[in-house]
């Protein structure tokens, strides 16, 4: 047994150092002072942070990927919590088929989700920033949908029937009992739902235009035809503190153990 648990930790932490090292690597380099990309680096400067912030297409894209993560991240929490009410509360065949058909975002690659959304957008005339925001609700639902059926899952219905017994409406008790029990499924579809749509490259790669551009593609764009590394570490690493920030805050409300159970 020991032999087998000295084996389990050394893969967990092969697989700890695989995932995180590059991301440590990325974040070191941003503070890097030199005007190349060298690791370890030679000192500690904002250099590469300032030389971001004066870049308007890359604060401008910032706060565009900001603004979009935000509302479709709402946007998927509110329609994966109505669709999971819906799955938890019924049974039979039309239950599973709307299950897969609701999770199908995650099979499909999201390239061919772009590709499938700019022909249907273009027949239709659908604007660019809200053909994107919807891209990325479709792409987010399912995250949503998954952790709150999970929440609906463990929740026990005689207390909306307690609820109801007593005077309360159906959304009255909606609100004061389901809601508060589900909330870290909740919070945790979202986070999910905006962290998916903060880094999404592939669907917004079809859906993207002049003036409407995320932060990813233009990192893309930048790393392919303008140059400094260094600029994009200093964007990754503002996309990955912003996560952090995130989860930290999620972690004093609720509880990163309450989320995961």
């Amino acid at each position: 047994m020991r032999k087998e648990s000295w084996a389990l930790r050394m893969v967990d932490l092969l697989a700890l150092l695989i995932i995180l090292g590059p991301i440590a690597i990325v974040m070191l380099v941003s503070f890097s002072p030199s005007d190349f990309f060298a690791f370890p680096p030679r000192g500690l400067s904002l250099r590469w942070f300032r030389e971001f912030f004066n870049l308007p297409s890359m604060r401008g894209a910032y706060l565009l990927s900001l603004e979009v993560a935000l509302a479709a991240s709402i946007l998927a929490t509110v329609l994966g919590t109505l669709a999971s009410l819906f799955l938890a509360r019924r049974r039979g065949a039309v239950v599973g088929v709307l299950n897969a058909l609701f999770l199908s975002p995650l099979v499909f690659p999201t390239i061919i989700i772009g590709v499938a959304l700019l022909l249907f957008f273009r027949r239709v005339g659908m604007p660019i920033l809200p053909g994107l925001i919807l891209a990325h609700v479709l792409i987010g639902t399912p995250y949503c949908i998954r952790s709150v059926l999970t929440s609906l899952q463990a929740f026990d219905v005689s207390l909306e029937e307690a609820g109801q017994s007593l005077g309360a409406s159906p959304v009255r008790t909606f609100f004061l009992i389901t809601l508060p029990l589900i909330r870290p499924g909740l919070l945790c579809g979202w986070l999910f739902a905006f962290i998916v749509s903060f880094g999404e490259l592939n669907t917004a790669l079809f859906l993207t235009g002049p003036g409407v551009t995320t932060l990813p593609i233009e990192i893309f764009a930048y790393l392919q035809f303008q140059g400094s590394q260094l600029v994009i570490a200093a964007a990754s690493t503002l996309q990955i503190c912003l996560i952090i920030v995130l989860v930290l805050t999620i972690e004093r409300l609720v509880g990163l153990s309450s989320i995961v159970r």
